[in-house]
């Protein structure tokens, strides 16, 4: 199925459509490293993510935008990731006011102060992420390409394969697994080590 007869699926509602969003879209965003995190901290599911690219695609008319240059696939991903990015309510202006005072009578309580810098934190993962990164790419520069195109660049594994001439997808989706492996396994020994 091309790219173009995905997307008229797609606009037109159709199971066979929205069963291929789900598989290759929805589901494997809502497992990946960058996205599971938040889904779970802005307690959103994958069937959340669903809906709302349903809503978007057919119920504002947005599948009308996609004019057939790039992946489908990979167009579709930013919307989901879109999704999870603005799931936090923080920006929006939200804020819980749940646990401001106990409802008796008595004054409120004071509100709790951060006891941990969010930007320290966000640069000491910053640095732990690209010293994993350097280190994929000084034991395999291929595997890293592979990794960086799959993660970054949000290539399809069919288009990682023509882009870096690998033998298969499955191949491609096979180095990219071990390198997941490898990730976590530096992330793991970098992280006690900030941590000592």
């Amino acid at each position: 199925m091309t790219d173009a007869e995905w997307a008229a699926l797609v606009a037109e509602g159709s199971d066979e459509g929205w069963k291929l969003v789900w598989e290759r879209v929805v589901e494997p965003e809502s497992r990946s490293m960058r996205s599971a995190e938040l889904m779970k901290k802005y307690s959103i599911t994958a069937g959340d993510i669903m809906g709302m690219m349903f809503d978007e695609m057919v119920g504002r008319g947005k599948i009308a935008l996609y004019r057939g240059s790039g992946s489908f696939e990979g167009w579709l991903r930013r919307y989901a990731r879109g999704f999870v990015l603005n799931a936090n309510p923080a920006p929006h202006g939200e804020i819980s006011i749940e646990g401001a005072h106990d409802g008796d009578g008595e004054e409120p309580t004071g509100m709790d102060l951060p006891t941990t810098d969010k930007e320290v934190l966000r640069k000491e993962v910053w640095d732990i992420t690209h010293r994993c990164f350097l280190d994929l790419w000084m034991s395999d520069p291929e595997r890293a390409y592979v990794h960086l195109l799959k993660t970054r660049f949000m290539l399809s594994s069919e288009e990682v394969k023509n882009f870096l001439d690998v033998s298969s997808t499955a191949n491609v989706d096979q180095i990219f697994s071990r390198n997941i492996k490898f990730m976590r396994e530096r992330w793991r020994k970098y992280d006690s080590v900030s941590k000592d």
